[in-house]
């Protein structure tokens, strides 16, 4: 089993501590002062082993377990406290091997058990030798968090472009658009107002994927505005035999939503679906709360439609939830009885 590089790379790390860092001066007043003998004799290695277990388990307890709860700007009192916690373990691992195990097998131990003061002295120590695998483990929990961002924020950048290209892969030349719209605009507002406001609204559509939706995230009101615009004109398509609801349920106020993702939902709907029948509405949900952002299409399935391979669940959708979530969300699209269901759960 190979493994991971996160994984390879803290292996080594600590190996170097052990031999020419964190751990190396320990064993040079174990050998020095305590054993006053060769570092390999039984008694230095076994102390100098029980110790690296004491050091290397707050390392791994940090990494895996404080770092990634608690190493956050509003959290710092919670690791301070988790700290505190950490040097108790120190301390509890290093007594339970060196004064229990090792004198119930060996008949030696390390600390005068008999001192007035050993309590305050035990815990100093672990204080002052448990700082270090906290720190150095931090520090390599804080690097890898920083390379794996700005991995994932480059990938977000470049998933982000293939979604706007997507939605002007059928377009040529916008410049040339929107100079020809405003033209058309220009021309037809006396004399045909109401065609003078579809192309108004076009050219909004048009600039809004071109220039506004640069970044990761946009404001949910303008995203929501721009679904409006997009059904309008599958409105006038259809005219009078478009049975399609939107529904936005909530209080919409300056909520960000990743930049043209609810338009995907939308847009497979439109494209893929049946949206004149009467009976059997196309219906699209969007619900808000202080925590998640919800959103959910339900429609006819268009039997010529190779439905499930055209859907919402694209690679690149889920790998943009992925990048921008994590695991931190839901997205479900299946066939249900005819009935294509695709729901997304995003928090905020």
């Amino acid at each position: 089993m190979r493994l991971s590089k996160e994984l390879k790379y803290n292996i080594i790390f600590c190996l170097l501590l052990m031999f020419i860092g964190g751990t190396w001066e320990y064993s040079n007043e174990l050998i020095f002062n305590k054993a006053r003998e060769a570092w390999f004799k039984p008694a230095g290695i076994i102390l100098f082993t029980t110790f690296n277990i004491a050091y290397f388990s707050v390392y791994a307890i940090n990494y895996l377990v404080f770092a990634p709860r608690f190493l956050k700007p509003n959290k710092i009192i919670q690791y301070i406290i988790s700290f505190f916690l950490m040097v108790l373990c120190f301390a509890a691992v290093r007594f339970f091997l060196e004064e229990i195990l090792i004198l119930q097998l060996l008949d030696f131990h390390n600390y005068n058990l008999e001192r007035p003061d050993i309590v305050l002295i035990y815990l100093t120590d672990s204080v002052f030798y448990a700082f270090k695998p906290c720190l150095f483990s931090s520090l390599m929990f804080l690097f890898f968090r920083f390379t794996q961002n700005k991995s994932r924020i480059h990938e977000l950048e470049l998933q982000h472009q293939e979604a706007q290209m997507s939605m002007l892969k059928s377009q040529i030349s916008p410049h040339f658009l929107f100079n020809t719209l405003n033209g058309f605009y220009s021309d037809l507002y006396d004399k045909q107002p109401e065609t003078a406001e579809d192309i108004l609204k076009l050219s909004n559509l048009l600039r809004y994927v071109t220039y506004v939706a640069k970044e990761n995230y946009m404001p949910l009101t303008k995203e929501i505005n721009f679904i409006k615009d997009y059904l309008y004109f599958y409105k006038r398509r259809y005219e009078d035999e478009f049975y399609v609801t939107l529904s936005v349920e909530g209080h919409i106020s300056d909520e960000n939503v990743p930049s043209l993702m609810l338009i995907h939902f939308v847009e497979n709907l439109c494209k893929h679906g049946i949206l004149n029948d009467s009976k059997k509405p196309a219906t699209i949900k969007i619900s808000v709360n202080d925590k998640h952002l919800e959103i959910e299409t339900k429609n006819e399935v268009n039997p010529s439609e190779n439905y499930m391979d055209k859907g919402i669940g694209a690679k690149n959708i889920k790998r943009r939830l992925e990048l921008l979530f994590k695991k931190d969300y839901t997205l479900i699209s299946e066939n249900r009885n005819s009935t294509y269901v695709a729901y997304l759960k995003i928090p905020l």
